[in-house]
């Protein structure tokens, strides 16, 4: 179960369809691997027992479990055994986040949703990895049915299966959003406020990583002076901005290396920095070998390249 690989987006999505859904019956257990992609995905336990296993932590599972795996999450879903007598069968649903905007859904549930997505991203030292819901047997009919209906037209491919594939994402959203409201709605998360500003602060984050970077800059973002700004990132996320900025652009670093022909130091400018020296001893840092190295020991295949894990310094 150690190995890890990377589920690319072309794989799975091509200029037709923007949404990919699967159906998965556990019953060839050797060629299952913990994955991490770069998409969303809607994972829904339809039938059996089996465990999840997610950033290394295992938990058990069944019938009427749903996960919403943000991209980069290590995972995989096993049986309990090879021989899956728990017949564990799992419906993926899986969609790139730019896909949401486009549906025009003019209700505050996309609003909602979204949060729900970025809750499980910026929280990490609060995951507890159960389901994100435990579906009650009314719940667990509507979503069996949601899911069915887009497996089938993804697999049969009619004319007009991508818009139907998509107004039913939009229902899926919709049953999420019911669902997440009837479990919370007399306990509704206390750190909304928080969430938003720290959103919004990621976002410029990830949009200006290559560019220099000012903490003023981040925190008038936000709306927040620098110090208070600061500390609520850091009890946000479990790192500094600082730390959370090296590791954007030490993994764009990693995925450059990787997929492309650039020189180490044409890559380093790449990716916000203008000191070589320091860029090597940032990435050594966080990868524990050298951007040489890093090279040298990529997968050439691009359906599963070599992954390095990139943890955030301890904190301070």
């Amino acid at each position: 179960m150690d190995q890890v690989v990377t589920l690319r987006a072309e794989d799975y999505f091509g200029d037709d369809s923007p949404i990919c859904i699967n159906k998965y019956v556990y019953d060839r257990y050797d060629e299952i691997r913990l994955h991490r992609h770069e998409f969303i995905e809607i994972a829904y336990v339809c039938r059996g027992t089996g465990k999840h296993v997610v950033d290394g932590r295992e938990q058990p599972v069944s019938k009427g479990d749903l996960f919403i795996l943000q991209s980069d999450t290590p995972h995989s879903f096993f049986p309990d055994d090879p021989a899956n007598s728990g017949q564990l069968e799992v419906y993926n649903c899986m969609f790139m986040p730019e896909t949401i905007g486009p549906l025009h859904l003019e209700l505050p549930v996309l609003r909602e949703v979204s949060g729900i997505f970025l809750l499980q991203g910026l929280y990490p030292e609060e995951r507890t990895y159960k389901p994100d819901l435990k579906l009650t047997d009314s719940h667990q009919n509507d979503f069996q049915s949601v899911f069915a209906l887009m497996h089938e037209e993804f697999s049969k491919k009619r004319e007009g299966y991508v818009e139907l594939l998509k107004l039913k994402l939009c229902e899926l959203l919709i049953q999420i959003y019911r669902a997440f409201k009837s479990r919370y709605q007399e306990s509704p998360h206390p750190d909304r406020y928080r969430l938003e500003l720290i959103q919004r602060a990621i976002l410029y984050l990830r949009e200006h990583y290559a560019s220099p970077v000012q903490l003023i800059d981040i925190s008038r973002h936000a709306l927040l002076s620098k110090s208070y700004f600061s500390a609520l990132f850091k009890r946000t996320t479990g790192m500094s901005v600082f730390e959370y900025l090296q590791k954007l652009r030490i993994e764009e670093a990693c995925r450059l290396l990787a997929e492309g022909s650039d020189k180490i130091t044409e890559i380093a400018g790449k990716v916000g920095y203008g000191d070589y020296r320091f860029f090597n001893k940032t990435f050594r840092k966080m990868t524990g070998i050298t951007a040489q190295q890093y090279r040298k020991n990529a997968n050439p295949l691009p359906t599963a390249p070599s992954t390095i894990a990139i943890e955030p310094a301890p904190n301070e």
